[in-house]
């Protein structure tokens, strides 16, 4: 007994020895392993965590892990996923993943395409019901490759999300209701398209036979053992997750709570709508960047790895690549892949170096967050001053430009005559490319067109000019200073100002009505409520029905006899026509009228 005892004891030491022993080698591994950045592996845990520090001001719940292609370099949770109730982020909190979930909607096509059930370069129409593409402005035929690269040239669309689970139907019924008008040639334009993806999913849905859901959790989830992560549009797919997404709240990037747990239900849903925890979103990055040694569950050729990791896009002539198969380029001092998120409650992103195998997912619960999902990755991968993009010569576009992605066309098209910008000297430390007066970014391409927006800050400066003075002509003229006049009997009821106030009330109610639908869609962006789109198609039919209104007042106008009338009041009215004119003109130039595009 006592020999066994002694022996149990030489064993226990011997193992406390070699343990010491290995330990010491792991942290001389680490000291000689560099990430991209050239920052040794030993030193990220405490240049992570000095980072958080210096922003806990603002931080709220932030899950990161740091991989390569042996394991888990580096792996915390910080902040609170409720902070009111101090509840702590830890790896088992669900994050949502937002346009993360694309990613798996391109393995699913590049898993397709590897089993030779479709063609990256033929038409899309080939894998869709008879004329569901309704809104088609070009012959060019739309590829799977355009899709990836959101170069289909279709315009952004509004109304893809909802707080009533019981809206969401299924997928091809989302996409045909909101179908949106292509507006510029396919593969002549950059402009990041929700539905474009979307419509990518229901190809996969087509082509496999199988729900999207069903594809994704066969295919993707179950291969890689990712039991903690849902793609459903209502978290049905996964109970875990869904009541585990129920602990989360969500703030803004100041840290201040929006929206409580900012619940929304995807229409689009393969576009945006997976969550899980981030080892789940961990093991999704690592089965992108296999070995001989730990190969790949999604493929079963090496080859489509490859094929997926050559450009199929480009910034301009460079030989800078800007898309991989939907997986966006980023600019660091190494070149990586992979894909951010963004919901009205939650930013992700993924990122990895092909080469090295090193990457590196993030989840936070704050909207449009940055700090962490963008300026971080720098420690991992360097800056943007060392990379290739930065390298060439680059002069800051003159003039104004305009976005091409957003709504081009219909009665919202006139956010993208606000959406007018310029460059500064700032702007050569981010990402983009300039060639033939076209701006190019990673999302979005941005054409260098000064006349055409100056006509559009004029077009809206006009409808605001004529608004106010409608407002202002009716409310203190028409009810308080005419009134005050009458009463000492120095007022004229004259025909010629029965048409001045009717109009200028008119033109004054466009401009309210024009002013309640941007507040509410520049609220919907912070909040994610927008609005349905039946309340919309109503502010539509008012724009319609002011403008019917407008153009009767006027031609009565123009042909009433004003002969008791003074010139002052004559050139009066002739100014409020002018802007009515204008007015009216402004409506049908940004179809604001047009409630059945809507």
């Amino acid at each position: 007994m006592k020999s066994t005892r002694k022996f149990s004891a030489w064993i226990l030491l011997f193992s406390i020895f070699l343990n010491q022993i290995m330990t010491g080698v792991n942290a001389s591994n680490l000291d000689k392993k560099i990430l991209p950045s050239g920052l040794k592996y030993s030193d990220l845990p405490r240049t992570i965590e000095n980072y958080v520090n210096n922003h806990k001001r603002t931080t709220c719940g932030m899950n990161v892990i740091v991989y390569d292609r042996d394991g888990i370099i580096y792996e915390n949770s910080f902040g609170y996923i409720d902070k009111e109730s101090m509840v702590k982020s830890d790896l088992d909190s669900v994050y949502e993943w937002g346009s993360i979930s694309k990613l798996m909607i391109w393995v699913s096509v590049m898993q397709l395409y590897e089993k030779g059930k479709l063609d990256l370069n033929v038409d899309i129409k080939n894998y869709l019901p008879e004329n569901f593409l309704k809104n088609l402005s070009y012959d060019k035929p739309i590829t799977m490759i355009d899709l990836m690269n959101h170069k289909a040239g279709f315009q952004d669309t509004y109304f893809i999300q909802t707080t009533d689970a019981s809206e969401i139907t299924t997928l091809e019924d989302a996409l045909s209701i909101r179908s949106p008008k292509q507006v510029y040639e396919p593969g002549e334009h950059t402009a990041y398209s929700n539905w474009s993806a979307a419509l990518a999913a229901l190809i996969v849905q087509r082509v496999s036979g199988m729900d999207y859901v069903e594809y994704v959790h066969k295919n993707i989830l179950k291969p890689l053992s990712m039991d903690h992560t849902s793609i459903g549009p209502k978290y049905d797919d996964n109970t875990w997750v869904k009541s585990e997404r129920q602990k989360q709240k969500c703030y803004d990037i100041e840290g201040e709570e929006i929206g409580g747990k900012a619940m929304y239900y995807i229409h689009l849903f393969p576009a945006g709508s997976a969550a899980g925890t981030i080892s789940d979103l961990q093991k999704f990055a690592r089965a992108l960047t296999p070995d001989d040694k730990n190969p790949s569950p999604l493929f079963e050729k090496k080859d489509t790895l490859k094929e997926i990791y050559s450009p199929t896009s480009f910034y301009g002539s460079s030989k800078v690549a800007k898309n991989y198969h939907g997986f966006f380029a980023s600019e660091y001092k190494v070149e990586t892949i992979g894909h951010g998120g963004n919901t009205f409650g939650f930013s992700s992103m993924l990122q990895f170096d092909p080469i090295s195998g090193v990457g590196m997912v993030l989840m936070t619960n704050q909207a449009h967050e940055t700090i962490y999902n963008y300026d971080m990755y720098e420690i991992i991968y360097g800056k943007f001053t060392d990379s290739k993009l930065s390298k060439i010569k680059r002069d800051l576009p003159k003039g104004l430009i305009l976005n091409t992605r957003g709504i081009i066309t219909g009665p919202l098209s006139f956010l993208g005559a606000m959406g007018v910008s310029s460059f500064s000297e700032e702007d050569l430390s981010n990402w983009w490319y300039e060639e033939n007066e076209i701006v190019e970014t990673q999302f979005s391409d941005f054409l260098v067109s000064s006349p055409k927006a100056v006509t559009n800050i004029l077009c809206i400066l006009v409808f605001i000019i004529a608004g106010i003075y409608g407002i202002i002509n009716t409310l203190i003229c028409g009810l308080i200073l005419d009134p005050i006049k009458k009463k000492k009997g120095q007022a004229i009821n004259s025909p010629i100002k029965k048409y001045s106030y009717i109009i200028s009330s008119l033109m004054g109610l466009a401009l309210i009505n024009l002013f309640i639908c941007f507040m509410r869609l520049n609220s919907g962006y912070r909040t994610g409520d927008i609005g349905s789109a039946f309340s919309y198609i109503i502010q539509s039919i008012i724009f319609a029905i002011l403008l019917i209104l407008m153009i009767i007042a006027l031609i009565k106008a123009f042909k009433g006899r004003f002969d008791l009338a003074t010139k002052k009041e004559k050139f009066k009215l002739f100014i409020i026509e002018l802007l009515a004119v204008g007015q009216c003109m402004v409506i049908m130039i940004f179809d604001m009228y047009k409630f059945w595009a809507l």
